[in-house]
């Protein structure tokens, strides 16, 4: 086992023993190397992949801190965001950017097939967790479909519900492609992290029980928030 490992299930250990919750302060570095006989630079390489882990979060000039867990969204399931939050019994929230009508460009055209310059509907918001900015959605609507949804105020209501109670369309499949990116200056300022910073960027169409689009998305997704998961399973001959 490398020091690094050693050092990373000590920190581990010791979250664990002392039931330290999200949110508690852990010791100094100069205690905890102290504690476990550690150098700084083997301490420091440890708290950090702890840190790209989502285990723990730093505060310039505070401290080490344990982090809230990780929303894990499965790469299989179309539940919305407010649904998979709730699930784990943290808040969902939302902070509308904007919700507006504008013609369909070549990229929606093919993803929502609408003809080109096509009325849709784009609404970005800025999705928090426990009032935690976490993503910047924006997404593309066929207004045909949706006559009228900017007058539902997406900061409060989940628009996943709104499609299936108001407009009975159930959400049944879908399409993602995820890449990496990094935060441009307006996402930066949006969701209060450094400029530069990578991020996910997940983009994709989800269909419905016609396999017909209804929504095509471009989300920016802050990694220290939220991963993603998927489940392997393998054919069984019969």
């Amino acid at each position: 086992m490398s020091s690094r490992d050693h050092a990373t299930e000590l920190v581990e250990s010791y979250i664990l023993d002392m039931g330290l919750r999200p949110g508690d302060r852990l010791p100094s570095e100069r205690d905890m190397c102290r504690m476990w006989d550690l150098n700084r630079t083997t301490l420091r390489n440890a708290i950090q992949r702890l840190v790209s882990d989502g285990v723990l979060y730093c505060r310039m000039g505070s401290g080490t801190y344990v982090a809230q867990p990780k929303l894990i969204r499965n790469l299989q399931d179309v539940k919305g965001f407010s649904e998979a939050v709730r699930e784990t019994g943290r808040t969902p929230g939302a902070r509308l950017v904007y919700c507006r009508q504008c013609e369909a460009d070549k990229a929606t055209t093919k993803r929502l097939h609408v003809s080109l310059g096509s009325p849709v509907v784009e609404l970005c918001r800025i999705r928090t967790i426990d009032g935690v900015p976490v993503a910047m959605e924006t997404t593309c609507l066929n207004e045909h479909l949706f006559p009228d949804i900017e007058r539902f105020d997406f900061s409060r209501v989940s628009l996943f519900d709104v499609i299936r109670d108001e407009y009975h369309i159930q959400v049944c499949s879908g399409q993602e492609r995820i890449s990496i990116t990094t935060l441009d200056e307006r996402e930066a300022h949006l969701l209060d992290y450094p400029e530069g910073t990578p991020v996910f960027f997940q983009s994709g169409v989800i269909y419905d029980e016609k396999n017909e689009p209804v929504e095509y998305f471009k989300n920016i997704v802050l990694s220290d928030h939220i991963r993603f998961a998927s489940e392997l399973r393998s054919e069984v001959e019969e």
